[in-house]
């Protein structure tokens, strides 16, 4: 049995012996053997001196499938030093025996090796400014690690935790673990050092993660994007329902060309079911301050991309806006009404619309008015005019991310409330003319956006920010299209005619 396959088996029983109440908090899941060994295959060069750092290394599988192939390679490296961080004491033990196993094979394979296990928090141990624990000029290397492979804790960090305290003196904003991990590894990496993780898709776009796309790009170029078709195929063993990706970054020079590929399933080993290459510029734009990552998998996606770059307004070109709904529920409660009455607005959540249909008031959990007082008017737009609604989160039996729907200002009142899991189109607060909301919702309900809002959006939450991204048809075009088709119930298959015949033209 390879040391691998063997740290794989230490893991899983390790990983039984974790707190069940400790273990989310530590959001620590095994790395199974077949992509330990994928990941470690894509790093470009593992010559000379190898300085390696895996920063969340729970038994060591991911430091192990490197070692495997620094010595099946066909030249040897000279030196091998590895340095490991894991913060969970039931794990560092197994880490220790494992590292000492595998510098006992690189030495049997001629290659000089060493091992260092830190048991302490690696956002604590390395956020103050100071370098790593690296062996530094140990077997001639020189300053900051050659290579990461890391599957980085996933975890949300409170504003006020240490963590997140300490990340702010780093010069990092980040509200989850393993985008910290990712940026101060980076910042450890030599010129040319190179970087793999298991991560999640989420970093990709929304604006918490905007600090951290515009710092860590800023260090590091994408070379290699791998994609899992199905969310459980990573974490499979741990019951993990979540869309990952793996990324193979570079520290310097920005590529001309990033590798994609696709593997449906992990069995004995991953195996792509697709890869292309596509420009650079295609996946980070130059030109978009976001630094929304866009994954483009195969020719469908390419033609979507090369069907939206005939949209070139933003909102703001068409004299819009979008939002999140100012109504948020805990700070308003004591304004909410289940029913209307002459003093209170009408309140729009969610659940009271259903594809294009509004249906209000609802007998439901949620309230359906919200009573004007001096203190709730600020959260209460004019009640005219047309607006676009999207809601922040799909349900699951939804064929699009994106399902808009308008309300036209009909309702009693006013004033009214858009609850804040509704993102709101606007002009300015207020509504606007019925063209351009048909127009508009007929553009956001069509299955070319669906396919080009996937590409940098890996989750089921659609944010303001998300939505201001995308490209727009010019506003007299949507207006055109609004006019032509306002009195029709459109299905998917005439929306999509709709856009293809008279807005991309």
């Amino acid at each position: 049995m390879s040391i691998v396959d063997e740290a794989e088996i230490r893991g899983s029983v390790a990983s039984a012996t974790l707190d069940p109440v400790c273990r989310p908090e530590l959001g620590q899941f095994m790395t199974p053997a077949p992509i330990a060994r994928y990941m470690a295959s894509m790093f470009s060069d593992t010559s000379g001196t190898v300085a390696l750092l895996d920063p969340g290394a729970g038994v060591g599988v991911l430091t192990a499938a490197l070692v495997e192939r620094l010595c099946r390679t066909a030249v040897n490296p000279d030196s091998a030093s590895l340095v490991c961080y894991e913060l969970a004491p039931e794990l560092v033990g197994h880490l220790s025996n494992i590292l000492n196993e595998l510098v006992q094979q690189l030495e049997s394979d001629k290659i000089k090796a060493s091992f260092k296990v830190n048991s302490g928090d690696f956002i604590l141990c390395n956020s103050n400014g100071r370098q790593a624990d690296f062996f530094q000029g140990q077997f001639g290397q020189t300053e900051g690690f050659t290579h990461v492979i890391m599957n980085p804790p996933y975890r949300k960090i409170s504003s006020r935790s240490e963590h997140r305290v300490a990340l702010r003196k780093a010069g990092l904003e980040t509200s989850n673990l393993y985008t910290a991990f990712m940026f101060l590894a980076a910042l450890q990496l030599q010129q040319g050092g190179e970087m793999v993780a298991i991560i999640p898709r989420s970093f990709c776009n929304g604006p918490y993660f905007k600090p951290f796309r515009k710092q860590f790009f800023s260090l590091m170029s994408l070379r290699h994007i791998h994609v899992f078709e199905r969310r459980d195929a990573a974490f499979r063993g741990d019951g993990v329902l979540q869309e990952n990706i793996i990324i193979h970054a570079t520290k310097g020079t920005e590529p001309s060309r990033v590798k994609i590929t696709v593997s449906k399933d992990t069995g004995p080993e991953v195996k792509t079911v697709s890869e292309r290459e596509v420009e650079y510029s295609s996946v980070i734009r130059p030109d978009d301050p976001e630094k929304f990552v866009h994954i483009v998998t195969d020719e469908l996606d390419q033609n979507t991309v090369q069907e939206m770059a005939r949209f070139s307004s933003t909102l703001f070109d068409i004299g819009l806006e979008v939002s999140t709904g100012a109504v948020v529920d805990f700070r308003s409660r004591p304004f909410l009404q289940p029913f209307p009455d002459a003093e209170s607005a009408p309140l729009l959540y969610p659940a009271h619309f259903y594809g294009n249909r509004l249906e209000w008031p609802k007998s439901m959990k949620k309230p359906n008015a919200i009573r004007v007082t001096e203190r709730s008017r600020k959260w209460l737009w004019p009640n005219q005019g047309n607006f676009v609604i999207t809601k922040r989160f799909s349900a699951k039996e939804e064929h699009r991310r994106i399902v808009a729907s308008i309300y036209s200002g009909d309702l009693p009142g006013e004033l009214i409330g858009f609850e804040n899991h509704l993102n709101v189109f606007h002009s300015k607060k207020a509504g606007f003319g019925r063209p351009l909301a048909q127009g508009l919702s007929i553009y956001l309900n069509s299955s070319l956006v669906d396919r080009y809002f996937r590409q940098f959006n890996g989750h089921t939450q659609v944010n303001a920010t998300d939505l201001r991204a995308l490209p727009y048809p010019e506003r007299i075009a949507l207006e055109r299209v609004g006019n032509r088709h306002a009195a029709e119930r459109l299905s998917q298959e005439d929306v999509d005619e709709i856009v293809s015949s008279e807005l991309m033209v």
